[in-house]
This record gives structure tokens, sequence and C-alpha cells, in this order.
């Protein structure tokens, strides 16, 4: 049996995203970031700044429409959490899991159909 520590522990697939999102903090400007990977739960991004374990942040998400190729990407204001950060030499940034925090019916449907697709 492996190691808890080495195990992958995630709920849901996943499906690599490449695409910008924006950070929403109130008071502050939007801050643009990467995504790596989304799933049901949550999302990867990239970032310059290491952002604490636990920070709530809004989130603006320009999700590709996997139905039809041609139709604009939905954008999707939700709040996450952030779970993990941790430097990447080889992005040059850190990568961050974000956890979706009550996202919609409309968020999670999207979402499906973009993994499926």
């Amino acid at each position: 049996m492996e190691p808890i520590a080495t195990r992958e522990q995630r709920a849901h697939d996943r499906r690599p995203l490449r695409t910008q999102v924006e950070l929403l903090l109130p008071g502050r400007p939007p801050l643009a970031m990467r995504t790596t990977d989304i799933s049901l739960s949550g999302i990867g991004l990239l970032a310059s700044a290491n952002p604490p374990m636990g920070l709530r942040v809004g989130l603006r998400l320009r999700l590709p429409n996997a139905l039809s190729a041609s139709a604009p990407p939905t954008v999707f204001e939700l709040q996450a959490v952030v779970r993990h950060s941790v430097l990447s030499s080889r992005e040059n940034a850190y990568r961050i899991g974000m956890q979706f925090l009550q996202p919609s019916d409309q968020l999670l449907v999207a979402i499906g159909n973009f993994i499926a697709g």
C-alpha cells in the first residue's frame, strides 16, 4: 500500500484548462492568473505570489463552451478557498489549488460538460 502522502487525494476527475482567471479581493483591482486544470470541486492556478492557506477569494472564470466550439465562453463569478500552494521551478510560479465554495448548479454542469467533452 502506498503512503498516504503520495496517494492522489482528489475527489473528482480533472481536465487541463489553460485560460486566464481573475482573482477578486475586496477593495483591490482584479488580479489576472493562469489556470492549469479544473474539476467539479476546484481549480488549479499559477501565480507570482504565494497566498495563505485558507484565504477566501472571489474568482471570475471564463469557461469554454464544451457543447459548441463557436460559442463564446461562459463567465462565472464564484467563491473559492486556497487549499495548497507550492513553488514550481518548472513553471516559475506558485501552483495554487483552490476549492470551490458552494458552486452553482450552472457552474457544475458547465464543468462536467467541459471535463466530459
